[in-house]
Parts: structure tokens; sequence; C-alpha cells
């Protein structure tokens, strides 16, 4: 009994540092809500692209590209999607948006197709974008285009049901008709995952982000 004692007052410690680290990463959502009060940019203005020269692209909350790719790697939620092989579907879905003079992420379309449920949920992700602060162009606030992928390379695995029970070691039991992967199938995934290109990698050389996107 003592022993699961400590396992509950270690998972809950657990949580609680998550939690609070997670408040902390994604504090900073709010940055840009207030640059411009109020603002609606529903006129008629000509749309740039990021590579037009001199333009200063938008700039997502909490440190642009860096930050706007970790939004969306852990936004996206992984579907458990079958391909024609029977297999998990994995891919990549690219979305195009316009980040308009007041930094929304609108007029979302895919321009890349990898599944119905995928594709609607690389909608769902930009479009719980928050606000960033707008491109300028020769100091003015210019709508621009953007291409964002977003990717389905993770594995799915089924949540697993657990509850306490007296008679086991530790405390804890599972219901035997749940499905789990195995250690070797997280290895499995990480090496799918690096193949695909689709996992976050905080060591990403960003002059490579043309390329990629």
């Amino acid at each position: 009994m003592k022993v699961a004692i400590k396992i509950v007052f270690v998972v809950l410690v657990a949580m609680f540092f998550t939690n609070a680290n997670a408040e902390i990463q994604f504090a900073y959502y709010d940055q840009y809500a207030q640059l411009y009060p109020d603002c609606v940019d529903d006129e008629e203005s000509e749309i740039y692209t990021l590579d037009e020269p001199f333009l200063e692209e938008p700039v997502f909350p909490g440190g642009g590209r860096v930050q706007m790719t970790r939004f969306v790697w852990f936004s996206t939620e992984v579907l458990d999607v079958k391909g024609p092989d029977g297999e998990q579907l994995k891919g990549k879905v690219l979305i195009k948006t316009i980040v308009d003079r007041c930094g929304v992420a609108g007029k979302i379309e895919v321009i890349q197709s990898l599944s119905d449920q995928q594709d609607a949920e690389a909608v769902r992700v930009i479009e719980s974008f928050p606000i960033m602060k707008p491109a300028t162009l020769d100091g003015y606030r210019v709508k621009v285009e953007m291409i964002i992928p977003v990717y389905f390379t993770k594995t799915y695995a089924p949540k697993k049901k657990y509850h306490f029970d007296d008679d086991d070691e530790y405390g804890w039991s599972f219901d035997d008709d749940d499905e789990y992967y195995s250690s070797d199938d997280e290895e499995e995934s990480s090496s799918d995952d690096s193949d695909d290109g689709g996992s976050f990698n905080p060591n990403y050389n960003w002059d490579d982000w043309d390329d990629d996107w």
C-alpha cells in the first residue's frame, strides 16, 4: 500500500510540473494580441509572398518560425487513419493561409491533401493560431500568403485505461483488452519520424526553411 501511495505522489508531482512547464511554454500566445486592439482587416489589398524583397514576414508569438513549428507540432492530434495497405497513413498536409494586416491567419486552404480527417485536423490547427505580428513592407502592414506544412508522422497509440488495484505489486492495473505500444514500437516510431522529417528538431538549421516549406 505504501508503494502505491508513493507512485500516486510521483504521478501527481509529474503532472504538476508538466502543466507548469506547458503554461510557461505557451504563455507567450497573447504577446501580440493587444498590438492593434480591435483591428479588423476587411478591405481588399495586395497579397504578398514571403520572397518579396524587403518584406518583413509575420512574427509568431514567442519566437517566429521556431515557435510556429513547435505550435503546429504539439497542437496536431495523432489520428488513426488507415491507408490502402491497412497501415497508419503518415505524411504531411500543406496549408495555404493569408496572414492579414491584423496578424490573423485566415482564408485557409488545403493545397496538398492526405485524408479528409487529417486535412480537417490541419485546418483546425492553423485556425487556432494566436495573433501574430503582421508582415510589413516599407514600413506599412501588408497581407502575406504563407504555406505551412502539418505533419502526421507520429505513431497512433490509444490511451490506456488503468485503475487502482490492491492486488497488484505496484498498485496499478491495466485493462487486458487495451492495446499499447512497447518501447520497441516507440523506437520504431522515432525512426520513422526521423525518416519523414516530421519530428520536431530544436537544432534545426533554419537556413533550410525555404527548401522545406
